[in-house]
């Protein structure tokens, strides 16, 4: 196989041209210096952004800090708050079945019959644990005893 005479690049100057190359060069060293540049510019418009963002950081930083003190506080509160319920609950009960227990200790038949006495479901001793007063019910008496020791907790 045998190049023709004319065809290809058998001759030197017919199958390369110089200005073509320096132009083909000179567009490639345009594009990279228009890429560079580019490139380049935000990079030293980061500068200000970097900081406003380091300003937000800092603030957002002071927020937590006092959300975090916020939301302790809520929670302190929350179970002050848990803890009263609580009580009103065992006091409700409590005095509910001592005043069930002077009622059928009044000798009105009316007032005995079953159940007699009533189940408590130990509220009177969880509200004597959880107060720390003496809270002692007297099923089937007519007493105000258990009246005063559920109004001591108030003391």
């Amino acid at each position: 196989m045998t190049l023709r005479s004319g065809v290809g690049y058998t001759d030197f100057h017919k199958g390369f041209n110089l200005e073509e190359d320096m132009m083909r060069r000179a567009f490639v060293a345009v594009v990279a210096l228009v890429v560079g540049i580019a490139l380049a510019v935000p990079a030293t418009a980061a500068t200000p952004r970097t900081k406003q963002l380091a300003g937000q950081v800092k603030t957002l930083q002071k927020q937590v800090k006092t959300l975090q003190k916020q939301v302790k506080k809520t929670n302190a509160l929350l179970a002050r708050t848990e803890a009263i319920a609580v009580v009103a609950l065992l006091y409700g009960g409590c005095n509910t079945a001592a005043t069930a227990d002077a009622f059928a200790g009044s000798g009105n038949p009316a007032f005995a019959a079953p159940p007699n006495p009533v189940n408590d479901y130990q509220t009177c001793s969880d509200l004597s644990k959880v107060t720390g007063t003496t809270v002692a019910r007297a099923p089937n008496a007519a007493t105000v005893n258990v009246f005063q020791q559920l109004l001591n907790i108030f003391k």
